[in-house]
């Protein structure tokens, strides 16, 4: 049985080598599966803990859920969000109160996947590139979101293009996120829709340049 684990970790292991090449040759972004979840952290670059807890993601509609840990930090609201950047809809539950707030979101972009128009910078290994599962080879990537005055920078593994870390420097804020325990699957894609009690919730008024990234701060 050893032998076989070992035989097909090496199989894989060459496949995502081959499928390394392929895209170290492109530079092109890749794209992440379809279905992600796993634990993010958000912190500022000042060291504060900004949000901790569990999100899911599904790229082929592009809708994401986070619902913070309520053991993190002494907080004494947390933060639940759903977000559909397709149609541009934000919204913010609290299931304890079944009440929901909605606002539109004019910026659609996030750090769950690389933009079109990301430049490739390098490929780095974390850890031991020659210790038996002592490292990890990510592909980094940056560009600039002009209209947040913003530029960005994301970590992929080279293979199977899961977000590993993403940095985000904007003129009122600076974030970094790290993406742990991350799986190819969702428990319940019911997470991805609303609350019926989010039915018939009026849109509250959101400055046209009302995103992703200001969901977090100090």
């Amino acid at each position: 049985m050893m032998h076989t684990v070992k035989l097909l970790c090496v199989v894989f292991s060459c496949l995502c080598a081959i499928g390394w090449a392929s895209h170290h040759s492109h530079r092109q972004p890749c794209h992440s599966p379809q279905l992600t979840s796993g634990t993010m952290k958000v912190v500022s670059t000042g060291g504060h803990d900004l949000a901790s807890g569990e999100f899911s993601y599904d790229s082929k509609v592009n809708k994401f859920r986070f619902v913070e840990d309520t053991t993190h930090a002494n907080k004494t609201s947390y933060m639940d969000v759903l977000i559909h950047f397709e149609e541009g809809v934000l919204y913010e539950i609290d299931s304890k109160n079944e009440s929901c707030k909605k606002e539109t979101l004019q910026f659609r972009k996030h750090l769950m996947e690389i933009p079109p128009d990301a430049t490739h910078e390098s490929e780095i290994y974390m850890g031991s590139p020659s210790l038996t599962e002592q490292g990890l080879r990510v592909r980094v990537w940056n560009g600039k979101l002009p209209e947040l005055h913003a530029h960005y920078s994301l970590s992929t593994t080279s293979c199977g293009c899961l977000t590993v870390s993403g940095s985000y420097y904007g003129e009122k804020k600076d974030l970094f996120f790290s993406f742990f325990g991350v799986e190819t699957e969702v428990d319940d894609p019911q997470v991805f829709a609303p609350p019926a009690y989010c039915e018939g919730v009026s849109f509250e008024e959101a400055p046209d340049d009302h995103s992703f990234f200001d969901l977090f701060h100090d």
